[in-house]
C-alpha cells in the first residue's frame, strides 16, 4: 500500500498528465492532471473504454498499443486553452504488450510566448511599415501593406504632376479626403486644400458657400461679405466631397466656372477669375451618376478626367492588420491607456469580416476593445458583441485557423464539437434528449462535452 501512494505521488508530482490503459483499451490509470485538464474525475474515467471517452483518431496512445510502437508528437492541442507534448509508450509483461501509458507535458505557456512573440514581430514590422509611410508626409495617415493601394499611390503620385481634375471614388469610410490630400501634398500646390462636403449643406446655401457673397447680398449676410471656397482655394486644391449630391441648378454654374474659371459673388457684379485645382470625391458608381437624372452628364466629363478608385477594404485584407496596429496605437494614445496585445484570433476574424464601412468601421471597433478591455489582452469578446449588433455571425471559428495549415482532423473536430454545441442549445441541454438526437450514449456526450469545453 505504501509503495503503492510514492508511486501515485511520484506520478502527480510534475506538472504533467498520465494516462494507463490495459491491453484491452480500458482506463486503469488517471492522473490527477489529466482529470485537471480534461475536466473529467477519476471516477468518471477509471474502467471506461478510452475511446468511449475520447474519438479515436486522437488517441496516440491505442496506435501505441495495438501497433506495439513508441509514438511521439509535439504541440497537440489536448483542449481548447491546452496544449501539450504528448508521448507513447507500450507497456511489455513477459514480452507481451499488456497495455499503454501516455504522458502529456503541458507547454501551453511556452506556445502562448511563441504567439507573443509572433505577434509582437508582426506589431513592429506593421509599426515600422507605418511610420515609414507616416514620414512620407505626402502620404500622411494612409496605411497600406496591399500591392492594389501601392497602384493607387503610384496613380497619385502621376496625375499629382498635372493640373487635370480627379475624381475619386469608393465605398463610405475608405478615407477619400486623405487620398485628395495626397493629391494635393504630392503637387507642391502654393494654395491650401479647401474641401467642401457637397451633400452636408442646404440647398439655398450652396451658392454662397461656393461663390461668397458681397456685403449685404441678403438678409442676414455678414456686413463685410464673405469669401467663398473657390476664392479661398485660390491657387490650392478645391475638394468637392461628395460631389453627386450637388444641387442640379449649381451644377450649370460651377460648370461654367470649370470651362471660363470665371465667376460671380452673390450679389456682386465684377466678374472674378481663379486658378484652382479640381479634386472631386463620389461614393457613387460613375455609370449610377451616368443614369441619373439629377447629375449632369457634361460636368461628370469634366470632373472625371482622371478617376482614382479606392477599393475598400474587404477586397485588401493585407492591410487590415497595419491599419489595427497604427489605429490601436493612436486611439489607446488618445486615452491614455497602455496598448494591449490582440491574438492571433482576433487577427484572423477581423481579416475576415467584410467591413461594409470601411475604415471608419474599423476605427469604431477599435475604439471599442481599447474602452472595454480590461485585461492585458483585446477582449475578442467586444468584436463578438459588435458582430451580434450588425447582425454578422463570427466570420472565422474560435481557434480554427491560424497562421498555419489545420490539419484535417482538427477541422473536423472543431466541426463536431459546433454540431454538438448546437443540438445542446437546441434541446435546453438536456443530456438525454441530446444523446438520443446524436445517436450516442450520454456517457459519450458528457465525455465530448468535457472535452470540447461546452
Amino acid at each position: 500500500m505504501f509503495e503503492k501512494e510514492i508511486i501515485n505521488i511520484l506520478i502527480n508530482f510534475h506538472n504533467d498528465s498520465f494516462t494507463i490503459i490495459d491491453k484491452k483499451e480500458n482506463v486503469i490509470y488517471w492522473s490527477d492532471r489529466a482529470a485537471k485538464i480534461f475536466g473529467m474525475p477519476k471516477d468518471y474515467v477509471l474502467g471506461k473504454k478510452i475511446t468511449d471517452i475520447f474519438s479515436e483518431d486522437k488517441l496516440i496512445m491505442i496506435k501505441s498499443l495495438r501497433e506495439n510502437k513508441v509514438i511521439q508528437r509535439q504541440q497537440h492541442r489536448a483542449t481548447e486553452n491546452v496544449y501539450v507534448d504528448i508521448k507513447s509508450i507500450p507497456i511489455y509483461i513477459d514480452g507481451k504488450v499488456e497495455g499503454a501509458i501516455v504522458s502529456e507535458v503541458d507547454v501551453t505557456e511556452k506556445i502562448k510566448r511563441e504567439e507573443q512573440i509572433e505577434m509582437l514581430k508582426n506589431k513592429v514590422s506593421s509599426l515600422s511599415n507605418s511610420v515609414q509611410q507616416l514620414n512620407d508626409s505626402e502620404f500622411k495617415n494612409i496605411i497600406y501593406r496591399s500591392p492594389v493601394m501601392e497602384r493607387v499611390k503610384n496613380q497619385i503620385e502621376m496625375a499629382a504632376k498635372t493640373n487635370a481634375n480627379i475624381l475619386i471614388t469608393g465605398e463610405t469610410g475608405v478615407g477619400k479626403e486623405l487620398f485628395a490630400q495626397a493629391v494635393h501634398s504630392s503637387s507642391k500646390a502654393k494654395g491650401d486644400l479647401v474641401p467642401i462636403n457637397c451633400g452636408a449643406i442646404p440647398h439655398h446655401l450652396f451658392e454662397s458657400e461656393l461663390f461668397g457673397y458681397e456685403k449685404g447680398a441678403f438678409t442676414g449676410a455678414n456686413r463685410a461679405g464673405n469669401r467663398g471656397k473657390i476664392e479661398s482655394a485660390e491657387n490650392g486644391t478645391l475638394f468637392l466631397d461628395e460631389i453627386g449630391e450637388m444641387p442640379i441648378d449649381m451644377q450649370v454654374k460651377f460648370l461654367r466656372v470649370l470651362q471660363e474659371r470665371q465667376y460671380f459673388k452673390l450679389g456682386g457684379n465684377k466678374e472674378m477669375n481663379t486658378n484652382f485645382r479640381l479634386i472631386s470625391a463620389t461614393n457613387k458608381k460613375i455609370s449610377d451618376l451616368l443614369s441619373s437624372e439629377e447629375f449632369r452628364s457634361d460636368l461628370l466629363y469634366r470632373v472625371n478626367v482622371v478617376n482614382i478608385h479606392i477599393p475598400p477594404l474587404r477586397e485588401r485584407p493585407e492591410d487590415i492588420e497595419a491599419l489595427f496596429y497604427y489605429y490601436l496605437y493612436n486611439i489607446s494614445e488618445k486615452y491614455g491607456m497602455s496598448v494591449r496585445y490582440a491574438n492571433k484570433q482576433l487577427i484572423n476574424e477581423l481579416k475576415a469580416y467584410r467591413w461594409p464601412g470601411n475604415v471608419r468601421e474599423l476605427m469604431n471597433v477599435i475604439e471599442r476593445l481599447v474602452i472595454f478591455s480590461n485585461e492585458e489582452t483585446l477582449n475578442n469578446e467586444v468584436f463578438y458583441q459588435y458582430l451580434n449588433e450588425v447582425g454578422e455571425k463570427n466570420t472565422v471559428p474560435k481557434n480554427l485557423f491560424n497562421d498555419e495549415a489545420i490539419a484535417l482532423r482538427d477541422y473536423v473536430e472543431k466541426v463536431e464539437a459546433d454540431y454538438i454545441k448546437y443540438i445542446l442549445e437546441d434541446n435546453n441541454n438536456n443530456i438525454e434528449q441530446s444523446s438520443e438526437v446524436l445517436g450516442i450514449s450520454r456517457p459519450t456526450l458528457y465525455a465530448k462535452v468535457k472535452k470540447f469545453g461546452l
